[in-house]
């Protein structure tokens, strides 16, 4: 069969009507089903010509899998999961037909996998959160359901042993053994982020690989699943990582949903994971399913499919150079021969200093020579040099690229910017910066640079000359002031910063800075660095001598030499948990359901775990305050004027301290024991109403009306501090209370009266903290405990009031929301099409008024325009432009 390889790969079928997201290869490495919503297609790869077969599919439902029976026995079966449902295809005599219908899962199904040796086996997982194991021969019902709490999000069974299957649950995998009943036999903690792809060993039953959201690739062995045995580091979310069928290899692939351009696969060595040996560059969009090709007899290649967003499907040849870099030894190889050079032995490609010389050479054959303002002088491929040229306006760059032996392995070209281009000194290092920034980015992947690195020579050089103009300009607006563009020196405009940190979220510190190799032309002038940019002028009239702009306020040092490397601004981002009292740990563990005694014990446990040894006590002392049984038991330290005190003192205490939690959860905790205590005073008579009685009286406003006018209004007392408004909505500035003296902080909480109001200061205090602590709660993700918290508001947030639509009535003209006049009891509404009272569905026109039945008005409107009242309105078009306006 003749195809046309480009290099390493070839186009077997272009579907851009195919719309499909699954593919599978069967097992003789003949067909290829690619399976969507509309069709399912099968391509015979042994024809040179492009032939697909499409079968229509009545389905509403993307296919989310799809595999082919592993075993030779049953080769022709195939099977596809839609929805809830698995489909089980055969493929016999140019047709394809269902055979099986699999439905007991209750929700969307996440994977499927046939067993390795029993081609009746096949198991399936969903969203439901159940693993069921299917036997063809009785397909009405699942052999065995497996049950694992947290949805799985795949299923493979063992390569080696029958009866080991392993699953994926968010960042844990379960081991389970089907002779053993329902219960996993192992459980292991493998990630921190959600697993997308799970893979058996091809030569071990006790080893597997993972693939996750965290970017790493991590490989256990069953016997000892408590550490990973190594861990492969990537730039991106991993979605699929598959041992290759020769030697060491891993082939790798990110997440599509990122679509970010990471449209590559990479192949690694897991011998040696610092970086892949190869990438396959050659997709326009994301891959989203790849598989081997099984390996011909007499073939020394092996063949990797892929199919891709973009609609491609393509062969990628695995040359036995790419194998020996995955540690693979061809059993003979002195007979197998280079792809590109017949005559020479893959032993003595292997053994050059350069082991991928072909890489270069294609990448000059494809070069793209027809970029815009940029000629290709020369492309010299036995001395590994380009020469290219680059005319903006009238500036002209002359550039030699210099390839290293080993490149792109990590290594970047070198670029020299010639003497005798007609571009000034401080461009042309800015440009090579630039050059050495992206060449190294790109080969750090391994990956070739030469065409994008072009490109991005002409767009910078642009940017360059465009803005030395500029700046020239903006230079002579400074030295003549009556210039018409002297609207820059506006005083109001802040100096750009170079540095600078910033708390973000809960407990993030990002800290971030110029270049070390950076520096400021003020510190070359002793002057120091103006504070907006109408401040230029007076610098440069301090030194005149220069001339001063903004790109030219901060400099670079010059860089003379050929292989310059660029120097990165980094961002540094710190984990500041540990400066703050707040603790992620006890948000998880703290509880509010329940009695007072129970809730104070839990949580006291609680601070035990994370050693916080001041909050036990905390905990023990408003356990022995609030607990019922001391009052059952006829304790009156529940009524004791020195409970209130006490209750108040640890409140204001951890709010001094920032510690945010637990002043919030004392609020809440004794923000609902009012209504007990109250309770106990009305059934003991002994009770004076002169001895008071600890509460947290509520406020009356909601947590959305706080403002800054009845936050100040509500601190009469001088030893209160409550922020504004904005500082709440931040969620993370916590208020700072000075010393509170005890007749004025007490006089908010002591009343003689118990029903009656009283002053709300402390109060609305307590709101606050509840606030504060509800947004940290929400930036933590803990959703549920911030829900918890936020009931024990003293009221409830206002509901939300948007459009609403009213009906009126034709009888007595007023208003009604239902579809019965609340004054006449009449029906409101009557069909303009059928004329008859409305009581169901119904819509109108929210122009002329006129409407009735909804699927009269659908069908009305499928063929009209007009109103069908009568009454001229084009209600359709009417209601658009309204809502459009």
């Amino acid at each position: 069969m003749a195809i046309n390889w480009n290099s390493e790969y070839y186009v077997a079928l272009e579907g851009k009507d195919l719309q499909a997201n699954a593919m599978a290869v069967d097992i003789t490495g003949t067909y290829v089903m690619l399976a969507g919503r509309r069709y399912i297609a099968i391509r015979n790869l042994d024809e040179e010509c492009e032939i697909v077969q499409k079968f229509p599919r009545q389905s509403k439902y993307d296919v989310g899998a799809a595999e082919w029976n592993p075993t030779m026995h049953h080769r022709e079966l195939c099977v596809i999961s839609s929805n809830q449902r698995l489909e089980v295809l055969t493929w016999r005599m140019e047709e394809l037909t269902q055979t099986h219908s699999l439905k007991a899962h209750t929700r969307v199904i996440t994977d499927l996998n046939w067993h390795q040796m029993d081609p009746n086996l096949l198991a399936s997982c969903s969203v439901d959160t159940f693993i069921y194991i299917w036997d063809l021969r009785d397909s009405r019902r699942p052999s065995l359901s497996l049950s694992a709490i947290a949805e799985a999000s795949q299923v493979r069974w063992n390569r080696i042993s029958s009866n080991l299957l392993a699953t994926a649950h968010d960042g844990d995998i379960k081991i389970w053994d089907q002779r053993k009943g329902t219960a996993p036999v192992q459980y292991v903690a493998a990630h921190l982020a959600k697993i997308h792809g799970l893979d058996w060993s091809r030569t071990s039953e006790t080893q597997f690989a993972t693939c996750s959201q965290d970017n790493t690739v991590k490989f256990f062995d069953t016997t000892n699943p408590r550490k990973a045995e190594y861990i492969l580091t990537t730039n991106a979310p991993v979605w699929r990582a598959r041992y290759t069928p020769f030697g060491n290899g891993l082939i790798t692939v990110v997440v599509p949903q990122l679509r970010r351009g990471e449209n590559s696969l990479l192949l690694w060595n897991t011998a040696n994971r610092a970086t892949p040996m190869h990438t396959f560059t050659g997709h326009k969009d994301v891959v989203l399913e790849f598989e081997w090709r099984h390996k011909r007899p007499g073939d020394s290649c092996f063949q990797l499919i892929t199919w891709s967003k973009d609609q491609t499907l393509l062969v990628w040849k695995i040359e036995p150079f790419l194998q020996k870099l995955c540690g693979y030894e061809p059993e003979d190889p002195q007979e197998v021969t280079s792809y590109h050079n017949p005559k020479e032995t893959v032993e003595k490609v292997m053994k050059k200093a350069v082991p991928k010389v072909e890489p270069l050479q294609q990448e000059f054959s494809l070069l793209n020579v027809h970029i815009p303002n940029l000629e290709v002088k020369s492309m010299n491929l036995p001395d590994r040099l380009c020469s290219v040229q680059a005319t903006v306006n009238k500036f002209i760059v002359n550039l030699q690229i210099n390839f290293p032996a080993t490149y792109p392995h990590g290594v970047p070209p070198d670029f020299v910017v010639q003497e005798d281009s007609k571009v000034d000194e401080h461009i042309a290092n800015q440009l090579l910066q630039t050059l050495n920034h992206l060449a190294q980015q790109r080969v750090s992947k391994n990956r070739t640079c030469l065409e994008s690195c072009l490109r991005q020579m002409v767009t910078t050089l642009e940017q360059l000359i465009t803005d030395s103009e500029t700046d020239r300009m903006f230079e002579n607006t400074l030295v003549n002031p009556s210039n018409s563009f002297g609207g820059y020196n506006d005083a109001y405009i802040p100096f750009p910063r170079t540095s600078g940190a910033k708390f973000c979220s809960v407990d993030t510190l990002v800290c971030y800075g110029r270049m070390g190799h950076s520096h400021r032309l003020s510190a070359k002038l002793d002057i120091g660095t103006p504070r907006a940019l109408s401040a230029l002028e007076n610098l440069l009239a301090k030194r005149s001598s220069h001339k001063l702009s903004i790109s030219t306020y901060y400099y670079q040092k010059p860089r003379r030499t050929k292989a310059s490397k660029s120097s990165k601004a980094l961002v540094h981002i710190y984990d500041s948990s540990g400066l703050f009292l707040v603790h992620k740990q006890l948000a998880e563990e703290y509880i509010l359901d329940g009695d007072v005694g129970t809730v104070c014990k839990h949580n006291a446990g609680a601070a035990a775990l994370v050693g916080r040894w001041d909050l036990v006590q905390a905990w023990a002392l408003a356990e022995l305050v609030g607990s019922p049984q001391q009052v059952n038991e006829g304790d009156i330290w529940s009524q004791h004027p020195f409970n209130a005190r006490l209750m108040e003192s640890l409140i204001s205490h951890y709010a001094k301290l920032n510690d945010l939690q637990m002043a919030a959860m004392l609020c809440c905790v004794f923000g609902k024991e009012q209504k007990y205590l109250m309770g106990i005073q009305q059934k003991n008579a002994k009770l004076s109403k002169s001895q008071p009685h600890f509460r947290l009286v509520p406020s009356t406003f909601t947590s959305s009306k706080i403002t800054k006018h009845m936050l100040h209004k509500s601190c009469a007392s001088p030893y209160h501090t409550i922020p504004p408004a904005d500082i709440i909505a931040e969620g993370w500035v916590f208020p700072y209370l000075e010393s509170m003296k005890t007749s004025s902080s007490l006089d908010c909480l002591w009343s003689d009266d118990p029903t009656r109001t009283v002053k709300s200061t402390t109060s609305t205090i307590y709101e606050y903290y509840k606030l504060a602590y509800a947004e940290t709660l929400y930036r933590w993700g803990l959703l549920y405990n911030r829900a918890e918290v936020l009931k024990y508001l003293s009221t409830s947030q206002e509901t939300h009031k948007g459009v609403e639509f009213l009906s009126e009535c034709k009888h007595c003209m007023k208003s009604t929301r239902a579809s019965n006049c609340s004054s006449c009891r009449r029906l409101t509404l009557n069909c303009t099409i059928c004329h008859i009272s409305v009581r169901g569905s119904a819509n109108c026109c929210i122009v002329c008024g006129h409407g009735g039945h909804t699927t009269h008005l659908l069908q009305w409107f499928k063929d009209n325009e007009v109103c069908p009242s009568g009454c001229g309105c084009k209600c359709l078009i009417e209601t658009a432009n309204m809502f459009s306006s």
